[in-house]
């Protein structure tokens, strides 16, 4: 993917931060609805699912959705592919929309009691599946890209935080001390 497409695809994920579902009152990457974005030329494809099949909010969400992303610059069309698999539920959603919700981690009270130890010679991914608040932190840092569907399950399984920290010019001491805020250990040989 092109430079210029990353760029457009972090402004299409933070322009879709704006759709919101009525219903719900989160907005529509938080839920986890959005599975990928393919940006060629002018058009972007947006591949999503809905919480279920049937939704009444079809319409209204594909609308929305579509009036979002062509207000990015260099994009004059978006499409949108409506997919299944994988199954929408609830992990899917981040650690926002789940507290926006009032849904409470069964693992928070068991996580609390352990070690939260981060080491940056590891794979981000490994890190993401042991922790369910890694993305949203790594995000906060300015790792925008963290959250672009499928990252993590591809460049996440091999990237670590240095190289991500030196691919998106972020200082590695800030990753840090954004970590031990949250009461991280990091570990950082």
């Amino acid at each position: 993917m092109r430079e210029e497409n990353i760029k457009q695809v972090d402004q299409i994920m933070t322009a879709l931060t704006q759709v919101i579902d009525p219903e719900l009152q989160v907005d529509v990457v938080n839920l986890g609805l959005i599975y990928g974005i393919d940006i060629e030329e002018e058009k972007a494809t947006i591949k999503m699912t809905l919480t279920i099949m049937g939704c009444p909010l079809s319409d209204y969400l594909q609308n929305s959705i579509q009036k979002a992303v062509l207000q990015v610059d260099g994009i004059n069309e978006c499409e949108i592919q409506l997919v299944w698999y994988p199954v929408w539920s609830p992990e899917r959603m981040s650690r926002a929309a789940k507290e926006q919700l009032g849904m409470q981690e069964e693992k928070k009270a068991e996580s609390q009691n352990e070690d939260k130890i981060i080491d940056f010679n590891l794979p981000i991914k490994k890190m993401a599946d042991k922790y369910p608040d890694f993305v949203q932190i790594m995000y906060d840092c300015g790792f925008t890209r963290i959250k672009i569907p499928g990252l993590l399950n591809t460049v996440g399984r091999v990237m670590t935080i240095p190289l991500g920290a030196q691919a998106m010019k972020i200082d590695l001491t800030k990753v840090k001390k954004a970590f031990e805020e949250k009461g991280y250990k990091v570990i950082n040989d």
